[in-house]
């Protein structure tokens, strides 16, 4: 279980002694108002607690609004070879997606409710090494489906000409 927040995180800057606050406050440099607290050891956010459902509501509307926009961006991605990054990102929501199957006996994430969600999203955290060591494996099989859908890509194109 995660340990309770104390009053320090839900500070956003640790203002430097004997300088004026805008002056520490700039410097400092990890001032991010995004809604997450950041890891004094490393870069990954972590984010404090789930969303409420008027939270919920107001992420899917702002979705809904940014839909177009991130529909021709994934066509343009798709277009481009992949980076080791978005492979490796590619092959752990596979295996995340892989692992929630075997706990829900073959449900997709859609058809439960909110609450088993976050049930099942907090035991996919637990289980992180594992699904870490299962997206390595799968990374040579995204790779390969990755190429599949180029060429069929290529192919379609070459056929309409």
């Amino acid at each position: 279980m995660a340990k309770p927040l104390s009053f320090k995180d839900f500070m956003v800057v640790d203002y430097l002694p004997g300088t004026g606050e805008y002056i520490s406050y700039q410097s400092k440099g990890d001032h991010d108002t995004s809604g997450t607290v950041e890891s004094r050891n490393g870069n990954e956010p972590t984010t404090t607690e789930a969303l409420s459902h008027s939270q919920r509501i107001k992420a899917s509307l702002r979705m809904k609004k940014m839909s177009k926009r991130i529909k021709l961006a994934r066509q343009r991605a798709l277009k481009r070879t992949p980076s080791m990054d978005v492979v490796k990102k590619r092959a752990m929501k596979k295996a995340r997606i892989t692992v929630l199957k075997r706990l829900t006996k073959g449900a997709s994430k859609n058809e439960l409710s909110f609450a088993r969600r976050q049930e099942i999203e907090n035991r996919l955290n637990k289980m992180s090494p594992k699904i870490q060591r299962l997206a390595k494996k799968l990374i040579p099989t995204v790779r390969k489906l990755d190429r599949e859908r180029k060429a069929n890509k290529s192919e379609i194109a070459s056929s309409e000409k």
